[in-house]
């Protein structure tokens, strides 16, 4: 039996438009043709992604390797880059319509981390002498398909596996295998199959069917395969996910950005806390100081910074950091000159010590995963009387964070009198 229909189960979607194509040159195309005046076009790329399931994050795509092709508007080939990076950032081309067609460099043959990216531009016009920058965003030009076993089949049956396939190959899909497989958009075929033990110390092997025949770009099917021995039933279900949040979201030249929900513990690290300024008041010279600690960036948005267990505030708007990057959260604007979000007086550091807490939204903002934590009260931390207390800079990790042994007292003056480092590297702590 196949069943097909749609959900709006929660789907986390990482939507982002960028423009971080444009690579600078000295030297321009050489014109086509010389006898007579041109337009000079500037191409930039900009990138669709979008995560379906709540705990899968988003791959890393280098625009860079992408092939460009400006075509005019008899559909023939004007110019084309092998690969994005190696455009110029502007090009020489003559007055006419023309458009233009972006996408990644992968194959379509089915395979799992495969997400093939295309986009096309409108039509447009571009006149002699005249500067056209054009925009082209690409999106998945395939679907995603995944494979969800019920606990049926995983108590009843002794081994089990789907085949999802089209014209040009397929992907088998283990008992454990939770990634996604990419599709080409032509008809596909499923196979699950079930083997449970007989008499005689024999198995058999139940075959279930389905298909999917006019499979959508952007589209995650999830394939549900289900069945029981005890009921006799079997059942294949194709739930189409296709609804989703949007969120814009920049990626810079230093690579992908990740807003899955579930930012990795030690990813992001607490590395300066100003609680107790002198040259400004308590309500207005807090903040806090953090680190992308991984190789992508990240945005904040949604992370939670807690005093204890106890939420104080949500991260309400899209803030990227990228790797190896110092980003200042403040309680008011006032605090430095060096503000990168002010999260206002949801959170109070109070000068007695206290445990502060990064963490993932999860469900409900209470119960998602820690990132990073410091208990600056704990033994060992420095007095921070007038001054930010520094993790170390030879420290940069998250276990040695909850460590006060590598944390110590400022001793550099900042903007507003008091001292520390607001997003700039710490000091080394003298041991």
């Amino acid at each position: 039996m196949i069943n097909f229909k749609k959900t709006s189960w929660i789907s986390y979607v990482l939507s982002s438009l960028i423009f971080a194509c444009t690579i600078s040159c000295e030297n321009p195309l050489e014109k086509v043709n010389p006898d007579h005046d041109q337009g000079v076009l500037q191409i930039r790329i900009g990138l669709e992604m979008k995560i379906f399931t709540a705990n899968a994050r988003i791959q890393a795509v280098n625009t860079d390797d992408f092939l460009v092709s400006i075509k005019n508007d008899n559909g023939e080939v004007y110019l084309s880059f092998d690969r994005a990076a190696d455009m110029p950032a502007s090009i020489s081309i003559d007055p006419g319509s023309y458009y233009i067609e972006v996408q990644s460099p992968n194959d379509v043959f089915p395979g799992f981390d495969n997400p093939k990216y295309f986009g096309q531009t409108d039509l447009f016009t571009i006149s002699a002498n005249e500067l056209k920058v054009v925009s082209v965003t690409a999106s998945l030009a395939n679907c995603m398909v995944s494979v969800h076993y019920s606990q049926n089949v995983i108590d009843q049956f002794t081994d089990y596996y789907t085949v999802v396939s089209n014209s040009q190959g397929s992907i088998t899909f283990a008992s454990d295998e939770i990634r996604i497989g990419y599709f080409d958009l032509i008809p596909i075929t499923i196979e699950s199959y079930l083997s449970y033990p007989v008499a005689g110390g024999v198995s058999e092997t139940k075959t279930l069917t389905g298909e999917i025949l006019v499979p959508e770009a952007q589209t995650h099917y999830q394939i549900h395969v289900d069945g029981s021995l005890d009921q006799g039933s079997m059942e294949v279900s194709i739930i189409v996910d296709e609804s989703f949040t949007e969120e814009i979201i920049t990626i810079n030249e230093q690579g992908t950005t990740v807003n899955d929900g579930l930012i990795a513990f030690g990813e992001l690290l607490i590395t300066e806390i100003m609680y107790n300024p002198t040259a400004v008041s308590d309500t207005e010279g807090e903040w806090l100081e953090i680190f992308n600690n991984s190789a992508q960036s990240i945005d904040l948005f949604q992370v939670v910074i807690k005093r204890g267990t106890e939420v104080q505030h949500i991260i309400n708007e899209n803030l990227v950091i990228s790797p190896q990057q110092h980003l200042v959260l403040v309680r008011h604007l006032n605090a430095t000159l060096n503000v990168d979000y002010v999260y206002g007086s949801d959170l109070t550091l109070t000068n007695t010590g206290d445990e502060i807490v990064l963490a993932n939204y999860g469900t409900d903002g209470t119960d998602g995963q820690v990132i990073a934590l410091v208990n600056y009260g704990d033994a060992g931390f420095p007095d921070g009387s007038g001054a930010s207390i520094n993790l170390d800079l030879n420290a940069y990790d998250a276990i040695l964070a909850q460590d006060g042994t590598n944390w110590c007292t400022s001793t550099l003056a900042f903007d507003t009198g008091d001292l520390g480092t607001p997003g700039s590297p710490n000091e080394i702590c003298s041991q």
